[in-house]
């Protein structure tokens, strides 16, 4: 059999946990990406300015502006221009979110203790460490990249 490079095998990974999310998502009228929308404002009191979810979610603006119309659309969120930086719509959470978010808290233990499932607890925590160093590697500065994402998104701003 022949070895998978990582890369694949994380990608291929993260495309089973979005499929099987979406699908167990769906049923309630969110994607995954929604669904962390929730998660997020639900951490922030019920509510955040679109930039804010658009920092927390390392997104383009226009992906955020469609997310919360999607969601608005669905009956989970309502937003307003917000009154301290007319600049910035305020997005907050409906009593239906609130509802979906604690039939949904749950949703991620449960799916990450069935991907586990196999692994020992020493596995796991081996794993979980090696992950963030891998992901702490990759957020340092690449010195072949002449525009580090941090500055990337800056300019877009």
């Amino acid at each position: 059999m022949q070895e998978l490079h990582i890369g694949f095998l994380l990608k291929s990974i993260t495309d089973k946990l979005h499929a099987r999310a979406d699908a167990t998502l769906k049923a309630k009228g969110l994607t995954l990406a929604q669904c962390r929308v929730l998660a997020f404002l639900n951490g922030h009191g019920g509510q955040a300015t679109q930039k804010e979810i658009e920092v927390y979610l390392d997104v383009s603006h226009p992906t955020v502006v469609g997310l919360v119309s999607r969601m608005e659309q669905n009956g989970f969120v309502t937003y307003c221009p917000d009154s301290r930086d007319k600049r910035n719509k305020l997005v907050t959470l409906t009593e239906k979110a609130h509802i979906v978010g604690r039939e949904l808290k749950t949703f991620i233990p449960r799916n990450e203790a069935h991907m586990v499932r196999m692994l020992t607890k020493d596995e796991v925590k081996q794993l979980s460490a090696l992950l963030q160093k891998i992901y702490d590697g990759l957020e340092e500065h690449d010195p072949a990249d002449p525009n580090p994402k941090h500055e990337r998104r800056e300019n877009h701003d």
